[in-house]
């Protein structure tokens, strides 16, 4: 069984995340990301990301759409 040290290091852990002191919020800019190589290439990584998690997403509603069947093409009957 172990012995107190898990629970005194939580608990350290615990006091320090809740009582420090949090930074400042900074509202200046911080640099220029508004350029159109930046815009252009945030809305190219946007619809690769949402094109992949389509078609995973359809490849997965086909195989248990198939499963539910019993009818998968690949798989035993």
């Amino acid at each position: 069984m172990p012995g107190p040290a898990p629970r005194l290091a939580a608990l350290t852990w615990a006091l320090l995340i809740a009582f420090a002191p949090a930074a400042p919020a900074r509202a200046s800019p911080v640099g220029t990301a508004d350029g159109p190589g930046d815009v252009a290439l945030a809305i190219g990584v946007t619809t690769a990301a949402a094109t992949a998690t389509g078609l995973w997403l359809r490849s997965r509603y086909r195989r248990s759409e198939a499963d539910a069947d019993g009818t998968d093409p690949g798989g035993d009957p």
